[in-house]
């Protein structure tokens, strides 16, 4: 597999949407966005070593869970659900190999037309 480059990091930050919400690091979005070319680099050399060594770094994996009302009461645990908020860094790494896979996948020919999960431009009603 050919290793991630600076600009490929970049291009997958600069498309980011800019949120506030932060996982456990308290780094949101739009604060790796204004520093993208400061940590472009860093994080090109954090994502080959985890490409080389064929493991997600640990840290990667510890998310913030926040409770999101559904409807109802505020106050009964059973009208919230869950939400997982993940470390920016993970998330950009997380793009970087599902666009990499994907185009994997397509220039294999290993998903078929009638395959809807996570691709693009279809959707549970393709399927149907």
């Amino acid at each position: 597999m050919l290793p991630i480059t600076e600009h490929e990091v970049e291009c997958v930050i600069k498309k980011l949407k800019g949120k506030f919400s932060a996982g456990y690091d308290e780094i949101p979005e739009c604060v790796a966005k204004q520093c993208a070319k400061l940590i472009q680099g860093p994080l090109t050399h954090i994502y080959n070593m985890s490409l080389n060594s064929g493991t997600f770094p640990e840290i990667f994996k510890v998310t913030r869970v926040k409770p999101l009302h559904k409807k109802g009461d505020i106050y009964i645990i059973e009208n919230c659900r869950p939400i997982s908020i993940l470390p920016i860094f993970s998330k950009i790494l997380e793009k970087i190999m599902y666009s990499r896979l994907t185009v994997f996948l397509n220039k294999h020919n290993i998903i078929t037309e009638v395959q809807n999960g996570f691709r693009e431009q279809k959707t549970t009603t393709t399927a149907i």
